[in-house]
C-alpha cells in the first residue's frame, strides 16, 4: 500500500515541478463605473439604541376617540356564537364590535338602564 501512495505522491510532485499543476495567473478585471453604486456612509451606519430614559413613552389617546372614552373589556364567547356575530356583522356591513354594543345597549335598556351607551 505504501508503494502506491508513494507513487501517487511522486507523480503529483513531478507534475507540480513540470508546471502542469501550477495555477495560471489571474488577469485583473477592469472596473466599470456604470455598475458601481456609492453608498452614503451615514445611511449605512447602524443606529444606536436610545437609552432607557430616551425611549418613547406611550402617548395618551386623542380625546373623542373610542379608545380614549371607552374602557376595554374581554368577552369570551362560544365558537358558534362568535361565528354568528361575525356573520351578522358581515351581512349588515358592520363590525362585530358594533353588533356587541347594540346587544349590550338593548340589554341595558331592558334592565332599566337606558342611555348608558
Amino acid at each position: 500500500m505504501s508503494s502506491k501512495s508513494d507513487a501517487a505522491r511522486n507523480a503529483v510532485a513531478a507534475a507540480a515541478v513540470s508546471g502542469i499543476l501550477r495555477p495560471k495567473p489571474v488577469q485583473p478585471v477592469e472596473s466599470r463605473s456604470d455598475n458601481v453604486v456609492e453608498i452614503n456612509a451615514d445611511a449605512a451606519a447602524p443606529r444606536a439604541e436610545p437609552a432607557a430614559s430616551e425611549q418613547r413613552k406611550p402617548t395618551k389617546p386623542k380625546e373623542g376617540t373610542v379608545r380614549a372614552t371607552y374602557k376595554r373589556v374581554m368577552l369570551y364567547l362560544p365558537p358558534k356564537a362568535k361565528k354568528k356575530m361575525q356573520e351578522i356583522a358581515f351581512i349588515t356591513d358592520r363590525k362585530p364590535h358594533d353588533i356587541y354594543l347594540d346587544a349590550l345597549r338593548e340589554y341595558l335598556d331592558k334592565s332599566g338602564h337606558p342611555g348608558l351607551l
